[in-house]
């Protein structure tokens, strides 16, 4: 059965009517938030279309209803877009499973934590030397450092960053945190790919980056520090490589912490897609630090 990730959180049939299914359909939805869906937008408007990736235009390896059709359209008029993650994979790796999907794009146009984070090592922890670096992220932060750091191994070596992904990679064993935590006491700085607190598995939803880099600092009495989404210096890195302002791009993501409230801050203007985190019960409680522009239900619905 051709199966998708469905926003009540569970896998689900394509031709899936949510009505009666998942208790969503009518719950929450405030008159604000009724409006906020109907308002159109003219994306031809922006100078770029910023497109989140997991949750918006796939779910693990399978794409999202309308999605990559959405994708293929851009291409078609020539829009400037990219794609954006909070993943802790290296933005070569997006693009290969964007391939398998049917959307040939430049690695260049994909921008992820994992990037977001080897931009920061090597910008602000060099002190005039390779940076060393204890690795909890994972492979797409070895993909991305090696052969440009000193890798660490051992507690009893000098560390600069340790950079830490979601709790569930193999780079982040139970003895491997435990080293991490010695670094970190001995004045190792921490660095989080990313502050979102959960994210959507093919198991359902896991802790996300920021809740592990807050464990682990919490545990060392130090204060992580995060590049990916929402951090504003995330948004404005990919806007520099695209060569446009914050304010002339249009973001759309299906998080109201990372993608939503982070854009909004910049001044972009703001798309949410209920096919991800955001479910309508919460997009009713929204603040208007996280109140998108337009609320719809795929990408579909924008033409």
């Amino acid at each position: 059965m051709n199966m998708y990730w469905h926003r009540c959180q569970r896998w689900v049939p394509r031709n899936y009517c949510s009505v009666g299914k998942c208790g969503e359909v009518g719950e929450g939805w405030t008159s604000q938030a009724a409006t906020l869906h109907s308002q159109g937008m003219d994306l031809t408007r922006f100078s770029a279309v910023l497109l989140d990736l997991d949750g918006t235009i796939y779910h693990d390896e399978h794409p999202l209803p309308e999605a990559i059709a959405f994708v293929h359209r851009l291409q078609r008029r020539g829009q400037k877009f990219a794609c954006l993650t909070n993943g802790n994979s290296s933005p070569s790796r997006y693009q290969r499973r964007l391939a398998r999907m049917g959307v040939k794009m430049d690695a260049g146009h994909i921008y992820s934590a994992a990037a977001a984070a080897a931009d920061y090592v090597l910008l602000h922890a060099r002190r005039g030397r390779m940076p060393r670096v204890y690795n909890l992220a994972g492979r797409g932060a070895k993909e991305l450092l090696d052969g440009k750091v000193v890798w660490v191994s051992g507690a009893d070596q000098k560390c600069d960053v340790v950079v830490c992904g979601t709790m569930n990679d193999v780079f982040a064993t139970a003895p491997r945190r435990l080293i991490a935590l010695q670094l970190l006491r001995h004045g190792a700085m921490l660095l989080g790919m990313c502050a979102d607190r959960i994210f959507p598995s093919k198991n359902g939803i896991v802790f996300g980056s920021g809740a592990f880099a807050h464990f682990m600092g919490y545990a060392a009495d130090v204060t992580p520090i995060f590049t990916g989404k929402p951090e504003a210096i995330f948004f404005q890195e990919l806007c520099a490589r695209l060569k446009v302002r914050p304010r002339q791009c249009v973001l759309i993501g299906d998080n109201l912490e990372s993608d939503i409230a982070g854009a909004k801050r910049l001044g972009m203007a703001t798309v949410l897609t209920l096919t991800g985190i955001t479910g309508r019960q919460r997009l009713a409680k929204t603040t208007p630090e996280t109140r998108p522009d337009q609320v719809v239900e795929n990408l579909g619905q924008l033409t």
